[in-house]
Order: structure tokens, then C-alpha cells, then sequence
């Protein structure tokens, strides 16, 4: 087989001898080729390939984070390497602002179910100024990140107190530490499940993370679309299971306990009241009722 070639013309050559010079003077290009004990014929050979390699770090230079990222796939930057048998081959590495955040949101994968947004993922202790809060809201939030308490907590009040926003802090709080944890927005939760209401598989699959996982959230609970299904098949045994192995189980509501029992106890069943009383129950077992009262921070 012929080795085909392109016929560059004279002003092309001029321009690709050229820029091989200026490669062959470049800081970053003389490291590599050391490095890697690479011959210069290497560089002749491969000019068209260094030069957008050379293009494309120079993309990074005094950058100010990742979304003032000017690569093709944001906080990754196409390297040149040398391969176990001595070819040149492109990889794809983490830039230090990506590996800054994946540092930061390594505690994602203690997730089982995560209803929140990226800005979720990164809240933390820091991002509550308990210098400027009330004694009842700092109370709170040290109740909520205590490892040693075996209860969790019930915290209700009206839209906008900050509930889901502390419940968000803590749970991040008890995934930093290994624990497994699952954030769960109900509302968002039983609409999913009857969605997929002929796939057993998911139903299985996301109650067995709610019931088996560390610490579990209950996000806005009473505010989903309750019915003797979602109460009884879905709610019941989750909170059932939680309560014998003692789990921790932490809940938001804009409702009181003698509320919620009233949004349950709304389905037209004779036994309506009684398993409406059931929930409440192991919801008492599972955790400390807590208002949280304030003007609405939103």
C-alpha cells in the first residue's frame, strides 16, 4: 500500500517549518518531549497535533473558574501523553477548578436519592450565619447535624421558614461523614412513582433506598397527592421499617402533627382515621416535633 502524502506548497511548507520552530522553543512542548525521551523527528512528524495541543492550554491561561471555562467540555482539558507503547494519544484530564469541585461534592456519592439542585449539593455549615440568626433557628440546626441523637426531627411551620434549607445543610452534613442518605421531596416522590406505576422495579427500588439507607429526609410531607395507595403501600411501610430498625428519619411539613393527621385521614375509607393514626405514630417514634416560626426568607 502507498504511503499517501499532502503536496503542501511553498508558502504552506514555510508556514509549517515555521511553526516547528516555534514548538521546538516552546517551555511547555521541550518539558514533554524531555519527559517522555522523545526524539525530534517525533515533533516534525506530529507538528499539527502538539500545536493544538499547545492551543488548547493556552485556552486555560488565567482562567477564573470553571464557568469562565473556554474548552469544548467544560473543566476538562484534552492533554497529550505517550501510551505504554510509545505513541502519541490524547487524554482527557480534570483542570484544578474541577478537581477542586469534585473534592467538594465527593460526599454526592453517599446519595441514594438526591431531589435537589447542584447549589444543594454545596451547602454547608458556612452558608448559615448562625452570628445572625435567632436562638430558636440555631438550636435547630445543631439538633439536626447531631450524630449522637438517635431520634431525628419533625420540623414544621409555614412556607419559607428556612425548613427544607436546614434539612438540605444537614443532610449534606451526614453524607460528608459516609452515612448513606436519601433527600426526598414527597410532592416530587409519589408523583414519580405513579408515573411509573406499572414498574415494579422502580417502585421496589426506590422504597428499598428510602427504608435502607441511614438517614432519610422526608421533604414538604402532607403536601403530595394522598391516597390510600401512597399512604398505605408506599408511606406506611418506609416509616414502618424505619421505625423497628431505629433509623434516623427527619421530616419538613407547613403542617403540625394534629394537621397531618387530618391531610391522611382525608381519603374516603372507612378505615381512613385509623391509618392516618398509624402514620402519625411511627412518625412520633421517628422523630422530635420541632415549629420553626419566622418571617419567609424567600
Amino acid at each position: 500500500m502507498k504511503d499517501f502524502q499532502i503536496k503542501l506548497d511553498p508558502a504552506q511548507q514555510a508556514r509549517r517549518f515555521e511553526q516547528i520552530q516555534k514548538l521546538k522553543e516552546n517551555k511547555l512542548v521541550v518539558d514533554f518531549m524531555r519527559r517522555n525521551h522523545l526524539p525530534m523527528e517525533v515533533l516534525e512528524k506530529h507538528s499539527s497535533q502538539f500545536l493544538s495541543w499547545v492551543e488548547r492550554v493556552a485556552k486555560c491561561q488565567g482562567c477564573l473558574g470553571l464557568r469562565y471555562c473556554r474548552q469544548p467540555l467544560k473543566g476538562r482539558l484534552q492533554m497529550l501523553d505517550v501510551d505504554a507503547e510509545g505513541y502519541l494519544t490524547d487524554v482527557y484530564k480534570a483542570c484544578r477548578y474541577e478537581q477542586d469541585e469534585e473534592k467538594q461534592l465527593a460526599h454526592r456519592r453517599n446519595y441514594k436519592i438526591f431531589d435537589g439542585s447542584y447549589a444543594d449539593l454545596l451547602l454547608d455549615e458556612n452558608s448559615i450565619h448562625l452570628g445572625q440568626e435567632s436562638n430558636e433557628y440555631t438550636e435547630v440546626f445543631v439538633a439536626m447535624t447531631d450524630y449522637e441523637t438517635e431520634k431525628g426531627m419533625y420540623l414544621y411551620g409555614q412556607p419559607g421558614t428556612g425548613k427544607t434549607y436546614l434539612s438540605r445543610v444537614a443532610a449534606n452534613h451526614y453524607a460528608k461523614a459516609g452515612q448513606t442518605v436519601c433527600f426526598v421531596n414527597m410532592p416530587q416522590c409519589i408523583q414519580s412513582l405513579k408515573q411509573n406505576m406499572t414498574d415494579s422495579r422502580f417502585r421496589v427500588t426506590m422504597l428499598s433506598r428510602m427504608k435502607f439507607c441511614d438517614v432519610l429526609f422526608l421533604d414538604d410531607i402532607g403536601s403530595e397527592s394522598i391516597s390510600a395507595w401512597t399512604r398505605d403501600e408506599i408511606l406506611f411501610p418506609i416509616l414502618e421499617y424505619r421505625m423497628n430498625n431505629r433509623l434516623k428519619t427527619y421530616f419538613t411539613s407547613n403542617y403540625t402533627l394534629e394537621e397531618l393527621k387530618k391531610q391522611y385521614a382525608k381519603v374516603r375509607e372507612e378505615s381512613a382515621e385509623v391509618a392516618s393514626m398509624r402514620i402519625l405514630e411511627r412518625i412520633r417514634s421517628l422523630a422530635v416535633p420541632c415549629g420553626l416560626y419566622g418571617p419567609s426568607r424567600r
